[in-house]
């Protein structure tokens, strides 16, 4: 038997380029069309991968945001997030508005004119750190935004069934904001 004796290494930047240039890994780099959101879009999402399906459905997505008007939508399974800057560029801040109520106590509490403040959160999402990486349980009301002005747009990940609808929420007589 062969022994190949093997030295530990910091991992590095450079070392994680190797490895994709060996085409062994994939770096958690935002694509072109996600950083280069062309001006008056809401935003951009692109597939980094998709497994294949007798393996079970999952995707990998990068989202570029640009929105500034609170659309609240729900999804009918899981996703995770994961709020991590690959790159140097600063972004402008990232909120995510979520629903404390799942999507039909929400829509029952709009149609009642019983929906306040104290029903739905906006979160400043935190990059690189111990609070970046969380998953939205299904059906919850949620989406993303930031804020208008100029500056690069935020940008992050989401894992999620390869095959997933969004669903707008019906919340007429509702107007969401973010206080500045």
């Amino acid at each position: 038997m062969k022994t190949i004796a093997l030295k530990p290494r910091k991992v590095t930047a450079s070392i994680l380029l190797q490895l994709e240039k060996c085409g062994v890994i994939k770096t958690f780099t935002p694509s072109p069309k996600v950083l280069k959101l062309k001006k008056g879009t809401d935003g951009a999402v692109e597939t980094i991968y998709t497994t294949a399906p007798r393996y079970g459905t999952h995707k990998l997505i990068c989202v570029g945001k640009n929105a500034t008007d609170i659309v609240l939508t729900t999804h009918p399974d899981s996703e995770d997030f994961l709020i991590i800057n690959t790159t140097a560029q600063r972004h402008k801040p990232l909120y995510l508005i979520v629903g404390l109520y799942k999507q039909k106590e929400f829509e029952r509490r709009a149609r009642k004119g019983l929906l306040g403040s104290k029903d739905i959160l906006a979160l400043e999402l935190e990059y690189n750190s111990a609070l970046s990486a969380f998953t939205m349980l299904k059906d919850t009301p949620h989406c993303e935004v930031t804020v208008p002005g100029k500056g690069m747009h935020p940008v992050f990940f989401v894992t999620e069934p390869s095959d997933f609808a969004m669903c707008c929420l019906e919340l007429p007589d509702y107007k969401f904001i973010l206080k500045p």
